[in-house]
């Protein structure tokens, strides 16, 4: 059987882009890992990546207008038998086969100026754009992944599609998080809860501060420094809260172990998410898990994770207090049960279903 030649685009490789940077780089290992017959891949990078896959350098960045351009011209003249694009942003001028993974649809949920870092005159001009873009991967593509049931039905009451064009594909904690890793860090020598994402304001931190605030604990947030980081930081300023509130940049994964496994649990008062890996990240690391009873959080963490409403300070304080007044015993054998539900996930499972989905795209099963 002739190998049909597949390329990833894995433009948000590595940590900068956060979440989707450990997508990138997960799935794109765990492929490797399987050694798939009658499939070769080839990969679009930004620069030089660390991979035994062969790869297509363009300088195209992820959600520019020159990617609707460069990407459409590399790929058509790779001529692939399928792409798959790690999320929406997908060339409209591209019409050829491909699959896309679709994280979330949180721009369809919220708007406004403090969403963005673009000014009130091209800020409609880039959310037409999101709107365009994501309305063409989802009716063009031949397949759609999702993280998350949640995603699923967000994607098919937004858009009229068939429902077997979407398959749910759990994503994973990396295996690293399970494993001790030598780290030099020196944890914090007080109690502490522990924040991990971007600042965006649907991760709602504001009520999150407002919360903490009312308790004896300190909060570390653990967050990018973009221009979401900086207006957080104004927030914490006008709340007068820099006594308790920390926050930390970019953390190595064996430093945020250390961080995650130190402290009293970490803690997301988000209102949207896609499939919520931080919060698995922290069960694998040994800790307990506050979450927002929202979105995907309830399916992906399951019975495992200690649930509250994010809109009332109220409910966030009494499941905080909750957690500081569990007896030992009672809370090692709860991280010991969330610590073997996040190891039911796996990048390998991910791997391998996606597999499928290459397969069922071109005719190979």
């Amino acid at each position: 059987m002739k190998t049909k030649q597949i390329v990833i685009d894995a433009r948000f490789w590595g940590p900068s882009h956060t979440g989707l940077g450990r997508y990138t780089k997960s799935l794109v290992t765990a492929l490797k890992s399987l050694k798939v017959r009658n499939l070769e891949f080839t990969l679009l990078v930004n620069k030089k990546t660390k991979t035994n896959f062969k790869t297509i350098l363009v300088k195209a960045k992820p959600y520019s207008v020159s990617e609707q351009f460069e990407i459409s011209q590399v790929l058509t003249k790779a001529n692939p038998d399928l792409v798959h694009f790690l999320h929406f942003n997908v060339p409209l001028l591209y019409k050829k086969p491909f699959v896309v993974t679709i994280h979330d649809l949180i721009k369809h949920h919220s708007s406004g100026l403090s969403t963005t870092t673009k000014s009130i005159f091209t800020y409609p001009i880039k959310r037409l754009g999101y709107f365009t873009t994501v309305k063409h991967a989802v009716i063009n593509s031949k397949a759609i992944i999702a993280p998350s049931n949640w995603v699923k039905n967000d994607i098919l009451n937004h858009y009229k599609i068939n429902p077997k064009k979407i398959t749910t594909i759990y994503e994973a904690a990396d295996s690293q998080h399970f494993k001790y890793s030598k780290s030099d860090l020196i944890p914090p020598d007080y109690p502490y809860l522990i924040y991990i994402g971007n600042a965006y304001p649907h991760k709602n931190l504001p009520v999150l501060i407002k919360a903490v605030s009312q308790t004896n604990l300190k909060l570390l947030i653990v967050t990018g420094r973009d221009i979401f980081y900086h207006r957080l930081r104004d927030q914490i300023r006008k709340q007068k809260a820099q006594n308790f509130i920390k926050i930390k940049g970019f953390t190595s994964d064996q430093d945020l172990k250390v961080l995650l496994k130190h402290s009293l649990a970490f803690i997301t008062t988000s209102l949207l998410e896609g499939f919520g890996l931080p919060g698995l990240e922290a069960m694998a690391s040994e800790t307990l898990v506050l979450a927002s009873k929202r979105a995907s959080m309830p399916e992906v963490y399951g019975q495992h994770a200690i649930f509250f409403n994010p809109e009332t300070e109220k409910d966030i304080i009494k499941k905080i207090n909750y957690v500081t007044k569990l007896k030992s015993s009672t809370r090692a054998q709860l991280i010991k049960k969330a610590k073997t539900h996040a190891a039911t996930y796996s990048w390998e499972k991910t791997a391998r279903k996606t597999i499928k989905i290459y397969e069922n795209c071109l005719s190979l099963r």
